[in-house]
Protein backbone atom coordinates (compact mmCIF):
# COMPACT_ATOMS: atom_id res chain seq x y z
CA UNK A 1 0.00 0.00 0.00
CA UNK A 2 1.30 3.36 -1.02
CA UNK A 3 0.32 6.80 0.60
CA UNK A 4 0.51 10.20 -1.78
CA UNK A 5 0.12 13.35 -0.23
CA UNK A 6 -1.40 16.62 -1.39
CA UNK A 7 0.62 19.26 -1.53
CA UNK A 8 1.43 22.85 -3.72
CA UNK A 9 -1.79 21.19 -5.98
CA UNK A 10 -0.46 18.03 -6.94
CA UNK A 11 0.44 15.07 -5.31
CA UNK A 12 3.59 13.47 -3.95
CA UNK A 13 4.89 10.47 -2.87
CA UNK A 14 5.28 9.63 0.57
CA UNK A 15 7.76 8.51 2.39
CA UNK A 16 6.41 7.01 6.17
CA UNK A 17 3.55 9.31 7.76
CA UNK A 18 1.66 11.75 5.18
CA UNK A 19 1.71 14.79 6.82
CA UNK A 20 -1.05 16.66 5.10
CA UNK A 21 -4.52 16.63 4.89
CA UNK A 22 -5.76 15.33 1.91
CA UNK A 23 -4.39 11.66 1.28
CA UNK A 24 -4.50 9.57 -1.41
CA UNK A 25 -4.14 5.55 -0.88
CA UNK A 26 -3.33 3.53 -3.41
CA UNK A 27 -4.38 -0.08 -2.30
CA UNK A 28 -3.01 -2.48 -5.13
CA UNK A 29 -4.54 -5.55 -3.40
CA UNK A 30 -8.30 -4.24 -3.84
CA UNK A 31 -7.70 -1.81 -7.17
CA UNK A 32 -8.60 1.32 -5.28
CA UNK A 33 -7.30 4.52 -4.65
CA UNK A 34 -8.94 5.98 -1.67
CA UNK A 35 -9.15 9.90 -1.56
CA UNK A 36 -9.01 10.94 2.27
CA UNK A 37 -10.74 14.82 2.60
CA UNK A 38 -11.12 15.86 6.19
CA UNK A 39 -13.74 18.50 6.94
CA UNK A 40 -11.70 21.41 7.27
CA UNK A 41 -10.80 21.59 3.76
CA UNK A 42 -12.06 24.04 1.23
CA UNK A 43 -14.02 22.97 -2.12
CA UNK A 44 -11.58 24.67 -4.24
CA UNK A 45 -8.98 22.52 -2.67
CA UNK A 46 -11.04 19.24 -2.38
CA UNK A 47 -11.58 19.52 -5.97
CA UNK A 48 -8.00 20.47 -7.32
CA UNK A 49 -6.80 17.40 -5.18
CA UNK A 50 -10.03 15.06 -6.80
CA UNK A 51 -9.32 16.19 -9.90
CA UNK A 52 -5.82 15.03 -9.84
CA UNK A 53 -6.74 11.84 -8.74
CA UNK A 54 -9.25 10.93 -11.41
CA UNK A 55 -5.95 11.70 -13.28
CA UNK A 56 -3.94 9.28 -11.16
CA UNK A 57 -7.15 6.91 -11.89
CA UNK A 58 -6.58 7.15 -15.98
CA UNK A 59 -2.56 7.73 -16.76
CA UNK A 60 -1.34 6.06 -13.08
CA UNK A 61 1.35 7.77 -10.63
CA UNK A 62 5.15 7.32 -11.20
CA UNK A 63 6.92 6.48 -8.23
CA UNK A 64 10.80 6.59 -7.79
CA UNK A 65 11.08 2.60 -7.28
CA UNK A 66 7.59 1.02 -8.27
CA UNK A 67 6.76 2.60 -11.73
CA UNK A 68 3.39 3.26 -12.66
CA UNK A 69 1.08 2.67 -9.95
CA UNK A 70 -2.99 3.34 -9.42
CA UNK A 71 -3.65 3.12 -13.22
CA UNK A 72 -7.46 1.91 -14.22
CA UNK A 73 -8.26 1.23 -10.28
CA UNK A 74 -11.51 2.58 -9.00
CA UNK A 75 -11.59 5.98 -7.13
CA UNK A 76 -13.38 5.91 -3.49
CA UNK A 77 -13.80 9.46 -1.92
CA UNK A 78 -13.73 9.06 2.11
CA UNK A 79 -14.60 12.89 3.65
CA UNK A 80 -16.70 15.11 3.56
CA UNK A 81 -14.31 18.05 3.13
CA UNK A 82 -15.44 20.78 0.88
CA UNK A 83 -18.57 20.37 0.76
CA UNK A 84 -21.10 23.64 -0.21
CA UNK A 85 -22.54 25.23 3.23
CA UNK A 86 -26.45 24.33 3.70
CA UNK A 87 -27.46 27.61 2.41
CA UNK A 88 -26.15 27.15 -0.81
CA UNK A 89 -27.42 23.71 -1.18
CA UNK A 90 -30.95 24.70 -1.05
CA UNK A 91 -32.27 26.68 -4.37
CA UNK A 92 -33.46 30.45 -3.20
CA UNK A 93 -37.01 29.81 -4.64
CA UNK A 94 -37.34 27.28 -1.73
CA UNK A 95 -37.42 30.07 0.78
CA UNK A 96 -40.28 31.45 -0.11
Amino acid sequence: MTFLEYRNSQFHECMGTPTTEITLKVDESQKKLILAVPGGVSMIERRAAERNARSIQKSGFQTSKRGRIGAGFELVIEGHGGSLPDRLTHSPREVY
